[in-house]
């Protein structure tokens, strides 16, 4: 069983997104982060290597978005806006996958996610 995401790595991803809710998408978010919500699932069991732990797999979310995230949200919309990002074959190509794949924030700049803790405007075409 997953010991589930480290403490410190939770706490850089939620400074890396300034404390706010990334998905916004319930209509009780509380737009303060405190939980770090993985982009694409460990799945049942998780990723014993932590592979999906990355700073890059994860956003910075409030526990009621979290929550809706999979059981009410619009799973298109959440790709489109990069907040989710579908599974691959192995738990490294789906980190991979994140890794390729930009977050639309609710500012509505897109941002590049690293596995530092870090995020690169993206300055092409907005989305």
């Amino acid at each position: 069983m997953s010991k589930g995401i480290p403490k410190k790595t939770v706490a850089v991803v939620i400074e890396r997104d300034h404390g706010l809710c990334v998905l916004r998408i319930s209509p009780d978010c509380t737009g303060t982060a405190d939980v770090a919500d993985h982009r694409a699932n460990r799945g049942h069991g998780g990723a014993k290597s932590g592979v999906l732990d990355r700073p890059s797999n994860l956003i910075a979310a409030c526990g009621i978005c979290n929550g809706y995230k999979e059981s009410n949200a619009n799973r298109a919309e959440l790709e489109r806006r990069g907040v989710r990002v579908r599974g691959d074959s192995t738990h490294a190509k789906t980190a991979q996958r994140a890794l390729l794949t930009p977050v639309l924030y609710p500012d509505g700049h897109v941002y590049w996610l690293d596995d530092f803790g870090g995020r690169e405007l993206d300055e092409g075409q907005p989305w």
